[in-house]
């Protein structure tokens, strides 16, 4: 135990003694005591841990041939990381007492203390340090002193062991993660590329369909329609045949084919129309709906049993609408003229149209009294084509008129549902955008 304390107190008026002003020691006697001390010294680097100058009782204890230049953590057992933190600790004059256990060039280990002082070597930065052999000690109470350090210094050593073992777990965590990222991101980018083709091949797929439709468009302006109008012209002729020219059944067959000519021709049109309105587009603006459906109601002369009967009330004030004023005027048509073709024989009728504003649209519903449609068949009669009517010449139409109001609803993000109206009757709700409000 003496010879522990005699070495460590040597080597601490060792490093006191070098550090006096150079003024009473003069360079000179530094560098001769610094290499005379039979206490190891050297000059540890602050910026990269190199070991700058050593002393020779340093290179003798450690035996390594080069000892200057080396790096401290090739001696040292810490981590780089913990003897950094430690360099910097010392540096800043925070510990000048430090315990380490170095490896020797022979492989063993030693522990060794350390007193240690910042000081400027040549214009660079390090820290001086004295070192003693803690491991050479006699006597009982000695040993159980060093067993003491040495068992402080596994325990810090091991910490740092598992804080090592952590952060290797860490990083390789991160790598690993961040490899499922880069997977996941390239498997992204792959299906988004895929995506990509497809909307793609979807657009031309779309032109070209779109190319077709507005081909059998033109067709049924021309090519379809003429047919039917010939066919009408003749039957028309042969009706002004003299009567007897023509018997009795030859007239019924004149009448049919007339008016099978005729329906004919409305069907061509209606279902042109529906083609057309994908060509087009909605011209849209703030419009005053009563004034619409006034103007509508007072000139369309397909609406003029309604205004024979004096069967449409308005519900005022209704909201304004942003749409294209000729559809909107289309809308109101279709259902006003459906309302009058399905009404109840043993009845007036009557129809209402009212609105407001629901969720920041404006929200119309026409009802009327007629004959109604059972909840079944609501959706049904919204497809193309489709009648709920056994006898078409009691009910004349095509089956095309709500199909159209359906897709000029689509236009504007609209929806309509059928509910029950008065006495039975039939009340059809749609929506429009309100002035001001942004498609989406």
């Amino acid at each position: 135990m003496k010879r522990l304390f005699v070495s460590s107190r040597y080597a601490q008026l060792a490093l006191t003694f070098l550090l006096a002003p150079l003024t009473a020691w003069g360079q000179t006697t530094f560098d001769e005591f610094f290499q005379n001390s039979p206490s190891p010294m050297w000059m540890v680097a602050v910026d990269d841990g190199e070991i700058v100058r050593a002393n020779p009782a340093a290179k003798a204890f450690y035996g390594y041939p080069n000892l200057e230049k080396m790096q401290i953590d090739q001696i040292n057992t810490f981590t780089p990381e913990q003897l950094r933190a430690e360099i910097q600790l010392a540096s800043r004059q925070e510990r000048n007492h430090l315990i380490f256990r170095h490896r020797l060039a022979d492989g063993s280990t030693r522990l060794v203390g350390v007193y240690t002082q910042p000081y400027q070597w040549q214009g660079e930065a390090v820290l001086l340090s004295s070192l003693y052999d803690m491991s050479a000690v006699d006597g009982v109470t000695g040993r159980r002193y060093v067993a003491t350090i040495e068992e402080q210094v596994d325990l810090q050593t091991m910490e740092l062991e598992h804080a090592r073992e952590r952060t290797r777990w860490l990083w390789i965590g991160s790598a690993l993660a961040q490899g499922i990222v880069i997977v996941l991101l390239a498997l992204a980018l792959w299906r988004l590329r895929g995506a990509q083709r497809e909307r793609t091949r979807l657009i031309d797929e779309l032109s070209f369909r779109n190319h077709e439709l507005e081909r059998i468009s033109q067709a049924m302006a021309h090519h379809f329609q003429e047919p039917s109008r010939r066919l009408v012209s003749f039957s028309h002729q042969l009706k002004r045949l003299p009567p007897e020219v023509l018997d009795d059944s030859s007239n019924v067959a004149v009448g049919f084919i007339n008016t099978q000519a005729q329906r004919l021709s409305e069907l061509v049109s209606d279902v042109q129309r529906y083609l057309s309105l994908d060509q087009t587009p909605l011209t849209l603006e703030r419009l005053n709906v009563e004034r619409i459906i006034d103007e509508l109601y007072q000139r369309d002369p397909l609406l003029g049993p309604l205004r024979d009967q004096k069967a449409l009330s308005i519900d005022h004030p209704l909201p304004e609408a942003f749409f294209d004023r000729k559809q909107l005027g289309l809308i109101f048509k279709l259902l006003l003229h459906n309302a009058w073709q399905y009404r109840h024989p043993s009845r007036p009728l009557t129809v209402e149209i009212s609105g407001k504003v629901v969720r920041g649209r404006a929200q119309y519903r026409v009802a009327d009294n007629g004959q109604g449609i059972a909840p079944e068949y609501r959706r049904q009669v919204f497809e193309m084509f489709n009648r709920l009517v056994p006898n078409g010449d009691a009910y004349p139409g095509t089956g095309v008129g709500l199909a159209i109001l359906v897709k000029l609803l689509r236009k504007a993000d609209g929806q309509i549902t059928i509910e029950d109206g008065r006495d039975g009757g039939a009340c059809f709700v749609f929506d429009l955008p309100l002035p001001g409000e942004k498609r989406q």
